[in-house]
């Protein structure tokens, strides 16, 4: 109970201090602008204007959360690195993985207030709009905040041992492997069946795509604009097992930032 107590207060001071961060105020004021805007390429596009506005918005909703992941997350622990004040909070009697979930779970919560708020701007502009807005959004919503989630994990396991541009690096090229991951593998299965590459060289690139498709945590699963945006049924039980496997691997990146972190000496 006493680790519980901890990791809440390490969480809420975490909270207080992200939002009081100029850039998370500049990155919410460029989603909202963004979702504004995606009326007018409501109007302009030949598509139709319902369509653009819920799948422009989901994107920029997911966009701009990950834009608080990164910037925002490697600077979680940096930022207590640098200022020194790391060496006071662990001189009290807290783990370290109690201060890299505690801090985890701060971000986390900046995170669901960014995509709550913007959730209510999003159904507004669509009831303003007569967009037809359904309750069918909300699964796309609760999956992006999973699929960040899995990212803030990322960004503080890296920004645990790496600087922070690297940190940032890095994790972008996390992401961008969990959305490719599944796209590499059928394009070069794909071009095995064509036999547009030689035996070899197929199989060689085959079982990379495979080892990158099962190491990196498959985000392309928590895109579903596609689905929510033309009111397509999700198979069953997806946002349960997806549920569980984002929390699989954030326990996995925690644990192993935790144990990266106790090994740094900070004196």
């Amino acid at each position: 109970m006493q680790t519980l107590k901890h990791i809440g207060i390490i969480a809420l001071n975490t909270f207080r201090e992200s939002i009081r961060d100029k850039i998370l105020y500049n990155i919410g004021l460029l989603a909202v602008g963004l979702a504004l805007f995606s009326i007018v390429l409501g109007e302009w596009s030949v598509f139709d204007r319902a369509y653009v506005i819920k799948s422009t918005t989901l994107s920029v909703m997911s966009l701009s959360g990950l834009l608080i992941s990164i910037f925002v997350g490697i600077s979680l622990v940096q930022k207590e690195i640098q200022r020194r004040t790391v060496l006071t909070l662990l001189s009290k009697p807290i783990s370290r993985a109690t201060f890299i979930v505690g801090k985890y779970l701060g971000l986390l919560a900046v995170v669901a207030v960014h995509l709550a708020l913007l959730t209510c701007i999003y159904y507004s502009i669509l009831f303003l709009t007569n967009s037809e807005p359904t309750v069918s959004l909300l699964t796309a919503i609760y999956l992006i905040f999973w699929e960040l989630a899995v990212v803030i994990a990322v960004a503080l396991l890296f920004s645990s041992f790496s600087s922070t541009i690297l940190s940032a690096l890095f994790t972008l090229g996390v992401y961008f492997a969990g959305h490719l991951s599944n796209q590499l593998l059928e394009q070069i299965r794909f071009a095995s069946r064509m036999g547009e590459m030689g035996d070899t060289s197929t199989a060689l690139l085959e079982k990379l795509a495979v080892v990158i498709h099962a190491v990196f945590p498959g985000l392309y699963r928590y895109n579903v604009t596609s689905y929510v945006v033309h009111g397509l049924a999700l198979p069953d039980m997806y946002l349960f097992w997806n549920t569980v496997y984002a929390i699989g691997y954030v326990g996995v990146f925690l644990a192993i930032a935790s144990w990266w972190f106790s090994r740094r000496d900070f004196l």
